[in-house]
């Protein structure tokens, strides 16, 4: 085997290590999200309540303004009848009073509907807000187990990706970037002969570059798929 595929298939192994551990990682960091997500949910749900208690409470301070208005109306109704003599004007203002009085009862009907909705919206905050405490708490142990594996997995890809540098270094500089520009769209890019055939897309390759390549004599690629090939034991 040419001396620089040697080195090269060592790159390819260690990037293979750094692929496993960056899965590793990326596995972990998606078992943070889901418990991110459950999280969002319940939260979500606690604002929601929130919001909600929050705008039927305007609703009930704006019948409540509307509610006072119409006592007043109602109070100067009583007082204008001690000051108006003629029944026409006495009639006028008592049907003022009786429509300010209708409609009040009105606003109060609306007021306890809004008092009965409250209580109800505010219990439902309670309960999602315990949903999202018991939540919080259940993913504490989990939460620090994902911690230590997190930890682990990021050090073993730092010490994947330090290994993997140091081969790089070794590798001849053209060799290595034809390399790389491979590895930007398949994983593995340094595939043995399969007989007379690339590994890859057992495509044949011509008899004087497989005994080229056999020889370690020729760094050669693939004409179908541009793996770059090499011969091992077995083939």
């Amino acid at each position: 085997m040419h001396p620089d595929l040697a080195r090269l298939l060592e790159l390819q192994a260690k990037d293979l290590d750094l692929l496993e551990a960056d899965k590793a990682l990326d596995a972990i960091l998606a078992e943070y999200e889901s418990l991110d997500h459950h999280l969002k949910g319940a939260q979500q749900a606690v604002d929601q309540a929130e919001r909600s208690v929050s705008d039927a409470g305007k609703r009930r301070k704006e019948v409540e303004a509307k509610m006072e208005n119409y006592r007043k109306l109602e109070e100067r109704g009583k007082s204008r009848l001690e000051q108006v003599k003629s029944p026409k004007e006495i009639q006028a203002v008592m049907s003022e009073m009786d429509l300010a009085h209708s409609v009040l009862a009105k606003e109060e009907a609306d007021w306890l509907k809004l008092a009965d909705v409250i209580i109800g919206l505010e219990s439902g905050g309670k309960e999602a807000a315990t949903r999202l405490a018991e939540l919080q708490q259940s993913q504490v142990d989990i939460r620090s187990a994902l911690d230590l594996r997190r930890s682990a997995a990021e050090n073993r890809r730092n010490a994947a990706l330090s290994a993997r540098d140091e081969v790089a270094t070794q590798v001849n500089r053209a060799l290595r970037n034809r390399y790389e520009r491979l590895r930007s769209v398949r994983a593995r890019v340094v595939v043995a002969l399969d007989g007379a055939a690339c590994g890859a897309c057992y495509t044949t390759v011509p008899l004087n570059r497989r005994s080229q390549i056999r020889a370690g004599t020729l760094i050669d690629a693939c004409e179908s798929c541009g793996v770059i090939l090499y011969a091992d034991d077995e083939s």
